[in-house]
């Protein structure tokens, strides 16, 4: 258990200690389960799969019959993926997918070349890795860490405004050096009965900083993240990575600042932390089961589960866009909540006693009817707004009112329905290397007009451009040396492509046959998360890895496809950087799936707010 120790003189630490709730007091409402219905029959089969309503077992049903009688087949197994990691019966085998499931379990040492980052992300949901239930358990029965949070005072941590980033060590020792001087100012001035609502006010803003800080890094000790011997107030690079990793076991765009969105998810309580991602873990096998991908982003926003939202507004919200009135609602979140009622997954508790006593494997559920819209071959059409583009002659800061933004439509009818749409990136001014070997900012074009989704690529490699910098290719090691980013080339979820990516084409036809040119340029999953946030890549559309992966899926669930399988390549290089030599090398491109049609695409030119209206070359 960590003791947090205050910074706070003359008892501030104390009136806001009596003012805190406790972890329990601020977890959500429970919801308590509607009357069971009557048992259903015994289904007489080899493969009887049990129904589950109202937070038990009601009869079963033959995996044939389930979706007559209206249920829906969910896997919870420790071998489930997402879908378009799934390969269909009778399609080759994803080489990755043994990787992907190491990583949900937490098995660090067979993730292969993403071992040593996943073991530095520690949490991936937000690269679309969700973690199996028995590590969802093992995390809610931690009852050592659970009391380790609830020990710690989170009253500072709510009463500071604002967004905290990092500082150097000096500069945060002059601002502990100014909290003390402003200490003894206030001493002086009650002692001579001058003191000054201002100087009071003042001492007070430093000290609840100062206290919320080292509350805030008292919560990273709970969760292993960081040394308790460094529980100071100071904001460095040493608190500001494991906020990172907080960030993404929290579905928080992982900047490492201590904002609004990650201050209220560790004050929500380390069991209901764990709870939420037993929710999400849930989602996306509700995902996978019902080929849903309508999350309301198009529209009127997220709703909840169980009463929680699952993610912050700003992880999914797409900057300076109004609801689209014709835009699909949330069905994601509907089926997630009837899933987990039916489970009986209200708080943390019952979602661990279900844990503890029960098999993970396949239940039966009823959930809510797909939409009319739903085919197994839809017509689909995706935009991607480029946003508010500035083609200056040198890379200068602006701050958007508008950001790219990719919405996925379908055709049903006369209707066009926007599915989703979701933040992602277009190019902007990057570093590239000359044929001389100088390295200098060069602008990356997102080329707009119509383009087609024929390929689509699951755990794709990337194979790095004549331009690429040495020095994009290594990476420092526990042992401050420099090492070759193998987790960049890929295949795995920190790849400079994710998990899946669709390549941007021209379909061009020669002599009665359909060739398909490109220009380099893909959506696909992001490394680099923060990224979504500024909106910049190196001319790609990033998408989150967990949004990537249900664009597949939801893709191949809903359009014609045939699976090709991994494709072979050889690509070499030497990276060289300061005294090491590095080789490089990539054996294949990843796994293609073709998809038939393919999926038209317009890239829209934005917004052009510069006086120059053409990119510079």
């Amino acid at each position: 258990m960590v003791k947090l120790a205050s910074t706070m003189p003359w008892g501030i630490a104390a009136v806001l200690a009596c003012a805190c709730g406790s972890e329990a007091s601020r977890a959500p409402e429970r919801i308590e389960p509607a009357r069971a219905p009557a048992p259903a029959p015994i289904a007489s089969c080899a493969d009887a799969i049990a129904i589950w309503t109202d937070g038990r077992p009601n009869g079963t049903v033959c995996r044939t019959d389930a979706a007559a009688h209206g249920l829906t087949i969910i896997d919870l197994s420790d071998q489930w993926t997402p879908a378009a990691l799934t390969p269909a019966a009778g399609a080759p085998p994803i080489s990755y997918r043994a990787t992907y499931l190491a990583l949900a379990q937490e098995r660090w040492s067979g993730a292969g070349a993403d071992e040593d980052r996943a073991r530095d992300d520690r949490y991936l949901e937000l690269y679309g890795i969700e973690p199996t239930f028995t590590i969802v358990r093992a995390r809610l029965a931690d009852l050592k860490r659970h009391a380790c949070h609830a020990a710690i005072v989170d009253l500072p941590i709510a009463r500071m405004t604002g967004t905290v980033r990092e500082e150097s060590r000096d500069d945060s020792n002059r601002r502990l050096w100014k909290a003390k001087s402003l200490w003894l100012e206030v001493a002086r001035l009650r002692k001579a009965k001058r003191l000054t609502p201002f100087a009071l006010g003042a001492l007070i803003d430093s000290e609840v900083r100062l206290a919320a800080i080292e509350a805030v890094q008292a919560h990273l000790v709970c969760d292993g993240l960081y040394d308790p011997h460094f529980v100071d107030g100071n904001y460095t690079w040493q608190t500001s990575t494991p906020i990172e990793q907080f960030q993404r076991g929290a579905m928080v765009l992982p900047t490492g600042w201590l904002d609004p969105d990650t201050r209220a998810a560790m004050m929500i309580g380390s069991r209901e932390r764990d709870f939420r991602a037993a929710l999400r873990a849930l989602r996306e096998r509700v995902i996978a089961a019902t080929g849903l991908i309508e999350d309301g982003t198009a529209g009127a926003g997220m709703g909840t589960v169980a009463g929680r939202s699952l993610e912050p507004r700003t992880v999914w919200r797409a900057k300076g866009y109004a609801p689209l009135a014709d835009a699909a609602p949330d069905l994601i979140s509907p089926a997630t909540d009837a899933a987990a009622r039916a489970l009986g997954w209200n708080d943390a508790s019952s979602v661990l006693a279900f844990l503890e006593t029960q098999p993970l494997g396949e239940v039966a559920i009823a959930l809510p009817p797909p939409p009319p819209w739903h085919h197994a071959q839809m017509d689909l059409r995706v935009e991607i707004d480029r946003g508010d583009v500035w083609y200056d002659p040198v890379p200068i800061m602006h701050t958007p009112s508008r950001r790219p933004a990719l919405t996925l439509y379908t055709i049903d009818g006369a209707r066009k329905i926007a599915l989703v749409r979701w933040p992602t990136t277009i190019g902007g001014w990057q570093d590239e290397k000359s044929e001389a070997g100088e390295v200098d900012e060069k602008w990356k074009e997102s080329p707009p007009g119509p383009r087609v989704w024929h390929e689509l690529w699951v755990a794709p490699t990337w194979i790095p451009p004549g331009g690429t910098p040495d020095k994009d290719l290594v990476r420092v090691g526990v042992d401050e040396r420099y090492h070759l980013r193998r987790d960049v080339l890929g295949p795995g979820y920190r790849s400079a492509f994710g998990l899946s990516a669709f390549v941007h084409q021209v379909p061009i036809k020669r002599r009665g046959v359909v060739t398909y040119d490109e220009e380099g340029i893909r959506t696909h999953g992001a490394a680099n998360l923060s990224s979504i946030a500024t909106g910049i890549s190196h001319g790609c559309h990033r998408l989150l890895g967990v949004d990537s992966l249900r664009l597949a899926g939801f893709v191949l669930a809903h359009r014609a496809h045939v699976a090709r399988g991994e494709q072979a390549t050889i690509w070499k290089r030497v990276v060289r950087y300061r005294t090491r030599e590095l080789p490089a090398q990539v054996k294949t491109r990843g796994y293609l799936v073709e998809i038939d049609p393919p999926v038209p695409v317009m890239v829209l030119k934005g917004t052009i707010k510069s006086a120059r209206k053409r990119p510079y070359r």
